[in-house]
C-alpha cells in the first residue's frame, strides 16, 4: 500500500495537468485508441493469511474461541481424492492448538510478517517453517506453504505434512497432573474460553510472586550491605517489608510470568500476557535506570560542592534530567516494537512531528534552551542570593523549564528560563563588601564651628573602624533642609555576608550616636518648634568644651583634633 500511493498520487497529478491545460500547444496528447478494462482488484484475505504470523495467529484466535470450522479454512486444502469429514478436521484443529499451547511458546513472536516468509532459513520459498518449539521441531516440524487460492492470491496455509503428524504428537503430550486432582468443574468450566482453574491460580499465584520477590530482594540487600561494611561504606537505606522497589517487582513480574507458561496457559493468552510483562519490565528497567543516574549524579554533586563548583553541579542535575528523558524515549520505542508498532514509521515522522512540536511548545524550548544557558554561562548557581525583576530570594532548584527562589517570606518563587535569559539577574553572592549610607539631621540652632567638630568625630569613627573601607569613606555636610541639616555618612563595609554586615553596621551606627551625643548635638526631629523661651538648647558646659576644641583645631602650631579648618 505504501508503494500504491505514490503511484496514484503521481498519476492523479498528471490526469490533473492534461486536463488543467488542454488548450496549451505541445501539452495536448495526440488522441490514442481507448486502453482496455483493468481487471478489478482482488480483495483482501479476510482471514488474514497473507502473511505466515496472520495464518498462525488467526488459527490459534478461532480455535481459541472454539470456531473450528473457520480454523479448518488455515488448512491446505487436501486433495480431490483424500477427502476428510468436517469433524475430523474440527478434531485435528483443536488437537493442533492443544500442540502449540503446550510446545510452541515463542512461536507467534518469531514467525515473520512478510508476506514473502523468511528468504534465509534454507527452505523453498513457498515453505514457512514455524520456530520457538520446546523439544518438540525435530519430532514435530511445523510447516506452512503458500498457494494461490481460486481469487489467485498467495496465501499461505499448515501443509498437509504437519497435518498428518498431528494425532501422533498429540498422543505423546503430558497433561498437567493438576487436572486430575482437582475438581472437574474447574477443568470443563471456562471463563473466555480458558478452563476455570487457570484463572484461579494466575491470581492466587500473584500475591505469592510478590513476597518471594520482595524476599529475595531484601537477601540481595543484605548481601549489599554486608559488602558495604566490609568497605567501611556507609549501609543502604533501610526499607519497609511491604515497600515495592524495581527489583522486587522484576522478580515477581518473571517469576509469575514462567508460571503462567507452566500451567499451559493458551497461546494466545500468553502473548497478550507478554505484551503486558514488556510493559511492566519496561517500567522496572527506567526505574532502575533513573535510580543509578540518581546515585551517580548525587555521588558527583556532593564531590563538586566540597570544591565549591556550585555551577558544575547544577550542569550535572540538568545533564541527569536530560538522560532520564532520552531513557524514557528510548524504552518507550522498545515497548512499541514489542507490541508490533512499526518504530521506523515512527521515527521518520520525527520531522513533521518535530515541526509540530517546535511550533506548538516554542515557549518550552525557549525556558528549557534558557535553563541551559544560564548553568552554562554560570549566572546562577543553587544557593545563591539573588535578585530578580525587583525579587529576592534563594535558588533551590533550576530546572528545565522554570528556575525556583525561596524568597524572605518562605515562598516558592517559579521564574520561566526563557525570561531568567532575558532579564537582568542581580547576583548576590558576588557581593565583596556592603554600602552604608546614611543621612543623619542635625539641629539648626549648631554654630559652623560645632557642626565641623560633629563632623571630625563622625570621620574619626569610620577612620578607626577595620570593617570599613578607609579611601571610600567621607563625613559631608549635604544641604539646608527644610528642618535640618544634613549629613551624609558614605562607607563600604568590608564584609561578604548580609548578616555579618548588619551586625557592623548596627555597631558603627551606635558609635555615631554616641559621638553626636558626646559633641553636645541634638538631631533633629521632623517636627515644628516654636520657641517661646529664652533659655538655650544646647547645653552651655558642652558647648564651650566643644568650642575649644574647636579653638586648639584651628591653631596650625598645635596638633589637634583631626577636625577639618574653617576655609577662609
Amino acid at each position: 500500500m505504501l508503494v500504491r500511493r505514490p503511484l496514484l498520487l503521481l498519476a492523479f497529478l498528471l490526469s490533473f495537468s492534461a486536463a488543467a491545460f488542454p488548450q496549451l500547444p505541445g501539452l495536448t496528447a495526440p488522441q490514442q485508441a481507448p486502453a482496455t478494462q483493468t481487471a478489478p482488484a482482488v480483495p483482501p484475505d479476510l482471514l488474514g493469511r497473507e502473511t505466515p504470523r496472520g495464518t498462525l495467529l488467526g488459527f490459534i484466535k478461532a480455535a481459541q474461541e472454539e470456531q473450528y470450522a473457520k480454523a479448518v479454512e488455515y488448512f491446505q486444502p487436501p486433495p480431490s481424492h483424500r477427502r476428510r469429514s468436517e469433524q475430523d478436521d474440527e478434531e485435528l484443529a483443536a488437537q493442533l492448538l492443544t500442540i502449540f499451547n503446550q510446545k510452541f511458546a515463542g512461536a507467534l513472536e518469531l514467525t515473520s510478517r512478510d508476506p514473502l516468509g523468511r528468504l534465509d532459513d534454507g527452505l523453498p520459498a513457498d515453505q514457512e517453517k514455524v520456530t520457538g518449539a520446546l523439544g518438540a521441531a525435530d519430532k514435530f516440524p511445523v510447516q506452512l506453504v503458500r498457494l494461490d487460492d481460486e481469487h489467485g492470491r498467495k496465501l499461505w496455509y499448515f501443509s498437509r505434512t504437519t497435518l498428518d503428524h498431528v494425532p501422533e504428537m498429540y498422543e505423546s503430550l503430558t497433561f498437567p497432573e493438576i487436572e486430575k486432582k482437582i475438581p472437574q468443574t474447574l477443568v470443563s468450566h471456562r471463563l473466555l474460553f480458558m478452563p476455570l482453574w487457570q484463572w484461579i491460580a494466575i491470581v492466587v499465584f500473584l500475591p505469592v510472586a510478590l513476597l518471594g520477590g520482595r524476599l529475595i530482594a531484601m537477601l540481595i540487600a543484605m548481601v549489599v550491605n554486608r559488602s558495604r561494611k566490609a568497605r567501611n561504606k556507609p549501609p543502604l537505606p533501610p526499607q519497609k517489608f511491604f515497600e515495592v522497589d524495581p527489583i522486587t517487582l522484576t522478580i515477581a513480574t518473571l517469576s509469575h510470568y514462567i508460571f503462567v507458561g507452566y500451567i499451559g496457559t493458551s497461546l494466545l493468552y500468553r502473548l497478550y500476557y507478554r505484551h503486558i510483562v514488556w510493559i511492566v519490565l519496561a517500567f522496572d528497567f527506567y526505574w532502575i535506570l533513573t535510580h543509578i543516574t540518581l546515585a551517580i549524579s548525587s555521588r558527583i554533586g556532593a564531590s563538586l560542592t566540597k570544591r565549591g563548583m556550585l555551577a558544575e553541579r547544577s550542569i550535572v542535575s540538568l545533564v541527569r534530567r536530560f538522560t532520564e528523558v532520552l531513557i524514557f524515549l528510548v524504552v518507550v520505542l522498545m515497548v512499541l516494537s514489542n507490541l508490533g508498532v512499526d518504530v521506523s514509521t515512527a521515527l521518520a515522522g520525527v520531522g513533521i512531528g518535530g515541526l509540530a512540536l517546535g511550533l506548538g511548545a516554542q515557549k518550552t524550548f525557549e525556558n528549557m534552551f534558557g535553563g541551559v544557558s544560564i548553568l552554562f554561562d554560570k549566572v546562577i548557581q543553587i544557593g545563591d542570593t539573588c535578585r530578580i525583576n525587583n525579587q529576592t530570594g534563594v535558588v533551590e532548584d533550576i530546572g528545565l523549564r522554570s528556575t525556583r527562589l525561596r524568597t524572605g517570606e518562605r515562598t516558592l518563587l517559579s521564574i520561566p528560563n526563557g525570561i531568567m535569559a532575558s532579564t537582568v539577574v542581580e547576583n548576590l553572592r558576588f557581593r565583596d563588601k556592603f554600602l552604608c549610607q546614611q543621612t543623619i539631621r542635625l539641629r539648626y540652632d549648631l554654630s559652623p564651628d560645632h557642626v565641623r567638630f560633629v563632623l571630625g568625630q563622625i570621620q574619626n569613627l569610620l577612620i578607626e573602624d577595620p570593617k570599613v573601607e578607609d579611601p571610600s569613606a567621607r563625613v559631608r555636610f549635604l544641604r539646608f533642609a527644610e528642618y535640618a541639616l544634613e549629613v551624609e555618612i558614605y562607607c563600604y563595609i568590608l564584609e561578604p555576608e548580609y548578616t555579618a554586615y548588619l551586625a557592623t553596621q548596627e555597631q558603627l551606627l551606635l558609635r555615631i550616636m554616641d559621638a553626636i551625643e558626646k559633641a553636645g548635638a541634638v538631631v533633629a526631629l521632623p517636627t515644628q518648634t516654636t520657641l517661646v523661651t529664652q533659655d538655650a538648647w544646647i547645653d552651655s558646659q558642652k558647648a564651650k568644651t566643644a568650642q575649644a576644641a574647636v579653638e586648639k583645631a584651628r591653631d596650625p602650631g598645635v596638633p589637634g583634633l583631626r577636625a577639618q579648618p574653617p576655609s577662609d
